[in-house]
């Protein structure tokens, strides 16, 4: 599809592939001028992956960050992480500070939720 120029933007999945292989489907499309579009329909630690794989492709163009309907998977989302990284900002999503991912997982609520279908 990139030789035959058919592709405008490239759609990764970010929970079937590794970051690695995701750097490598960027790099391949960089040389053909397209574009990467992470996709992630996962919980708050794949967006966390996501914004700082983003943060560090060139040719970067839009994020999708998943917007829970439920309260319950409001709530569970939340309770998750330390600090909140699904939300933007004028459209804009903040890369998170700090070593990895910038994001501590709270082991209460992972065993509070390991049953909890989302």
């Amino acid at each position: 599809m990139l030789r035959e120029g058919i592709l405008d933007v490239a759609r990764p999945d970010v929970l079937r592939e590794s970051v690695v292989d995701l750097r490598r489907i960027a790099a391949l499309a960089e040389t053909y001028y397209v574009a990467v579009a992470p996709h992630q329909e996962g919980g708050p630690v794949a967006t966390a992956t996501a914004i700082h794989l983003a943060a560090s492709l060139p040719n970067f163009f839009i994020q999708h960050i998943p917007l829970p309907s439920s309260e319950a998977d409001q709530s569970m989302r939340s309770e998750l992480l330390s600090h909140p990284v699904e939300t933007a900002r004028d459209g804009f999503a903040t890369l998170i500070p700090g070593p990895v991912l910038g994001i501590a997982v709270n082991e209460k609520a992972l065993e509070k939720y390991k049953d909890t279908e989302s």
